[in-house]
């Protein structure tokens, strides 16, 4: 079913877009996730402010969900889902490009005399809702499946020994299939060694991955095309997008973007430096 905010209803649908009721509100919210089994997992949030809805949904009259679309794979699936939080996973492998998300409250019997003092008096004392009417239907939300952005962003660096380079000192190599960061050896052995330990990677994400994406940002920030083409660059640019942030915006600055695609690394350094 394909279902907009133009669309009209012979009887009174809450939403966002519609008047046809005085007051009330479907509040949803969603999470995803892609599972080790490759499989999205959506977390849903939904809350109904009509008690007399909520009381066809109880008497099991009506039934809450969402329809998860995505055109490219031709996957349209109406999915039912409780009020309150709950978890829904799909396969992965028939989802790719622009999904879309929309939240629904549908009958699942003819309900007739249904009446609320919120619905808009155009519509009389009651109205009959036949079987599978829209009752209530939530904002529309939208996100990209590329498997590439849920790959671990710590994924397209790696440790290399590099010439010439002074001990406690890295440089970056960004024309890699991965972002390599260079050191002369023992350094690089110490950074290794590091990385194998839990406080370690912690400690890493600020004082070495951070300046490393600082100085990617900076390149593209630049004007450089050349590091668009590397392997790395599709986790990188995923990673980006899913935070609406734009890589080669010269007006963004690369430490502010740093700290959110790493996640705030300080504030875990803080945390491990505190159990110390």
């Amino acid at each position: 079913m394909k279902l907009n905010e133009s669309m009209r209803y012979p009887h009174p649908v809450l939403s966002d877009f519609s008047s046809d009721y005085v007051t009330g509100e479907f509040k949803c919210s969603f999470v995803q996730q892609m599972t080790g089994e490759g499989e999205l997992k959506l977390t849903a949030e939904l809350s109904l402010d009509s008690k007399e809805l909520r009381k066809l949904i109880e008497d099991q009259q009506a039934a809450t969900g969402y329809f998860v679309v995505c055109r490219r794979t031709y996957f349209n699936v109406l999915q039912s889902a409780p009020l309150g939080r709950s978890e829904r996973h799909f396969d992965g492998s028939r989802l790719f490009g622009a999904v879309t998300l929309r939240p629904a409250v549908w009958t699942l019997n003819p309900v007739h005399n249904f009446s609320s003092p919120l619905i808009h008096k155009e519509f009389g004392a009651s109205v009959s809702l036949p079987k599978g009417a829209v009752v209530a239907l939530g904002p529309e939300f939208r996100f990209s499946i590329d498997k590439k952005k849920f790959k671990p962003f710590e994924s397209i660096f790696e440790l290399g020994v590099g010439d010439g380079i002074e001990p406690g000192m890295v440089q970056v190599d960004p024309l890699r299939d991965r972002i390599t960061i260079l050191a002369e050896p023992k350094t690089h052995k110490d950074l290794a060694d590091m990385r194998n330990m839990p406080a370690g990677r912690s400690i890493l994400l600020s004082s070495v991955y951070m300046p490393a994406v600082m100085d990617v940002l900076a390149l593209l920030q630049s004007g450089d095309t050349a590091a668009t083409g590397m392997n790395w660059y599709r986790v990188f640019k995923a990673k980006c997008d899913d935070l609406g942030i734009n890589p080669a915006d010269r007006n963004g600055s690369p430490l502010m973007i740093a700290q959110k695609l790493l996640r705030a690394p300080l504030r875990k350094s803080i945390a491990v430096v505190g159990t110390m």
